[in-house]
């Protein structure tokens, strides 16, 4: 497989175009390095935040895979001439990764989410992949944790074994808690967001029709409107409008300087 990873700035950030098939394989070399890494799923909603927040851009910066998730984001790829790139969305790539590392004994963990969340998601897991080794699992306090608390974190995601830990915080808590502790982990972070509440069964992802027609925005907003309707009614459209402005209104300026 090649070394390089083939990228585009998408409203300032280095998204990946990239398939699933090459996603897990590039995430399997790096956990079978055991070295840090953070893998994190940007959303149309997390580009344009990334352009106000600092710390989030930073994180973003130094992250070793941003996959387009949600199709307006994939479209916006496509857009700029990456034809045929995929929605590479936490959902559609976390089920491929545990199948992989259940095939390859990899060990994977899971940090963040409810308790009874987490006990759902691993007794399905269980089911769904009998050969998979979950060697690690820890609901963080909904509290700032102190530093003590933090250093057994560490502590115990190193001696689990995991080289493979999904982080449900939600973002952009979850990227930040990534960015922030990755260092010191040998092991690769997934931000995956409400993915252990579909893994868990608490949560139901729409029809695959729903999600090719890019309205899974949709499917989720009837499920959590109190939680998704800022999102979707503040962010969205301002992905849009950023992206026309600097993507096609702003390469069509530029095409002009060329020209004159």
């Amino acid at each position: 497989m090649s070394n390089t990873i083939t990228t585009a700035t998408l409203l300032g950030t280095d998204v990946a175009v990239i398939t699933h098939e090459q996603a897990v394989d590039r995430i399997l070399v790096f956990a079978a390095a055991r070295r840090p890494a953070f893998v994190c799923f940007a959303t149309a909603h997390m580009l344009v935040e990334a352009g106000e927040n600092q710390a989030l851009r930073s994180t973003y910066n130094r992250a070793d895979i941003i996959t387009p998730d949600g199709r307006p984001v994939a479209w916006g790829l496509r857009l700029m001439g990456y034809r045929d790139t995929p929605c590479v969305s936490g959902p559609n790539l976390v089920p491929r990764l545990l199948r992989a590392a259940a095939s390859t004994g990899v060990a994977v963990g899971f940090y963040g989410g409810r308790p009874e969340t987490l006990h759902l998601m691993t007794e399905a897991l269980r089911k769904r992949f009998p050969s998979l080794q979950i060697a690690y699992t820890f609901s963080p306090p909904f509290r700032p944790m102190t530093e003590i608390e933090t250093e057994q974190v560490r502590t115990d995601i190193c001696e689990s074994g995991a080289r493979l830990v999904f982080v449900g915080l939600g973002s952009p808590k979850q990227e930040l808690w990534m960015g922030e502790h990755s260092a010191s982990l040998p092991c690769v972070l997934l931000g995956v967001g409400a993915v252990f509440e579909f893994l868990s069964g608490e949560k139901k992802m729409p029809p695959e029709w729903v999600q090719n027609l890019g309205l899974t925005w949709l499917a989720r907003l009837c499920q959590e409107p109190r939680r998704l309707l800022r999102r979707n009614l503040v962010y969205s459209p301002r992905f849009v409008f950023q992206f026309v402005s600097r993507h096609l209104l702003g390469a069509r300026e530029r095409r002009r300087v060329q020209d004159l």
